[in-house]
Order: C-alpha cells, then structure tokens, then sequence
C-alpha cells in the first residue's frame, strides 16, 4: 500500500510539473512574441497601450502646462482670484449654464476661502480640468479594439437590419444614435464610420511600426540626427512594448498559479491516506 501510494503522488506530481511547465513555457513565448506582433503587425494590445500611454501624456502635458500658467497668481489676493475666475470660469471646472448667475456661481466657489485655500483650490482644479478637456471625446485603446475586432466579425454580406442591430449595439463609440434611427444603412457606411472613429489606432499603429521592427521583433535604431519630435515617439513606443510585456508575463504568471493551485489541489486529494477498511466500518 505504501508503494502505491508513492506512485500515486509521483505521478500527481509529474502532472502538476508538466502542467505549471506547460503554462511556463506558453507564458515565454508569449512574452517573447505574442504581446507585441500578430500576424506580422504590431498586436492589438501593443497598438492599444501605445494609444492610451499618448492620450494620458497628452493629459499631463495639458496639466503641467495649466499649472506652471496659474504660478503667475501665486501672489495675488481673493479680489484678483476672483476676478480671474470671473474672466475664465471654463479654466477652472465652473460651468455657468445659459441664464445662470455667473456671480452666483463664483461666490458659491471662492465662499468662505481665503487667498491660500481659493489659490490651492483654483491650482488644483485648474489642472484637472486641462487633463479632462485634453481628453475629451477620447475613446479609450479598449473600446476602439472592440470595435474595430466586432466589425471585422460583421458578415461581408450582413443586411441593413444586421447594420441597424450592429449600430444599436455600439452607438456609444460610433457617435450615432442606438435607437434605431441612425442614417448609417449600408456596409460602406458603417465602415467609412468605423474606420474614422478607430483611426488613432492606425495612426498609432504607424508611429509604431515607424520605430519598431517587426520582422525582428525589436526597436529599431533612433538616427543620430532625430528630431525632439521623433524621440519622443521613439521613447513613446519603447515605453509601450515594456508595459505590454509586462502585462502578458502578469497574465501568464497569474494562469501558472491559478494551474498550480487546481493541481495542488488535485494532488493533495488524491494522495490522502486513506482509512483502514475496519475503521471505515467502525464509522459506519
């Protein structure tokens, strides 16, 4: 019984082994191809990351720009503060509707503030709002995928009621109403409309494949006489490819664990001393 019981967990053991080295191995490739090449293209997450790492440098560009422009109020009185809020309301997140009380709204904002908290509130919302209005009307790289992966699906062939319920399901992105109503009827149309709404991924697929060797699967080599403009981009798609790797070999290390796991589990069950048959027949 002792050598059965040996061999059971053994071979409990070679499984867990060669599952978890399995998931290991699938893991390295995926890390060292998969991430960031598909079909000989910049893969959709590498694509995607790129994307959204520019939209939040643009929004933090936007702030550091709004924030260094409010220094030149760092000495100014609650009378200039709000005279400022008055001249640029927008600036600093206060909405004031059609027909509002413009006076109204500054004093709700600046009321009870002296000049160090009005000066503290208006640099930090001055500096949200320029992030927020730098991203306005952005997609996110998630979304756009989404959609550009879910029209690539749509049968060649699909007839209008099959347009109207593709629209109805991703009016948001598209900008278009979801109630049926939408002017886009044919093919054509929904793809000049796709095609418009996801073209910063093509453009960020360019600037990647600009800098990205994809035959190697590798960066190219920035030229000696780049410009400002084309490091950036460089460090931009650099930054990209490293944060896409990263996140595969999470993906993949979070799967080897949650294999290792069902198979210690596995194992543990399986190679439990069982009871004696006497003591099981004393339970019964």
């Amino acid at each position: 019984m002792v050598d059965a019981i040996n061999n059971n967990r053994d071979a409990v053991y070679t499984g867990i082994g060669a599952g978890v080295g399995a998931v290991a191995g699938a893991g390295y490739g995926a890390w060292l191809s998969k991430p960031l090449l598909k079909d000989d293209a910049p893969s959709d997450a590498f694509v995607r990351r790129f994307y959204d790492n520019d939209v939040k440098t643009a929004a933090e560009t936007a702030g550091e720009n709004a924030k260094k422009a409010f220094e030149a109020f760092k000495d100014s009185d609650v009378d200039a503060l709000k005279a400022e809020l008055d001249a640029n309301p927008e600036k600093y997140g206060i909405k004031i509707e059609a027909g509002a009380d413009k006076a109204a709204k500054i004093n709700e904002y600046t009321d009870k503030l002296d000049a160090n908290a009005l000066r503290t509130k208006m640099g930090k919302d001055v500096v949200e709002t320029a992030k927020a209005n730098a991203t306005t009307g952005q997609k996110s790289g998630k979304e756009l995928t989404k959609l550009k992966n879910a029209f690539a699906k749509l049968d060649e062939k699909a007839d209008e009621n099959a347009i109207k319920e593709f629209v109805k399901k991703h009016g948001e992105i598209l900008g278009e109403k979801t109630d049926g109503t939408s002017t886009i009827k044919t093919l054509d149309a929904l793809k000049a409309k796709v095609e418009d709404v996801t073209k910063p991924l093509t453009e960020a697929k360019t600037k990647i494949t600009d800098h990205f060797d994809v035959s190697k699967n590798t960066l190219k080599e920035l030229a000696s006489d780049a410009t400002d403009a084309q490091k950036s981009v460089f460090e931009a798609v650099k930054k990209a490819a490293r944060d896409t790797k990263l996140w595969a070999g999470a993906k993949w290390a979070a799967i080897g664990l949650a294999v290792l796991g069902a198979c210690s589990y596995i194992g543990s069950k399986l190679t439990a001393p069982k009871a004696p048959a006497e003591n099981n027949q004393e339970n019964a």
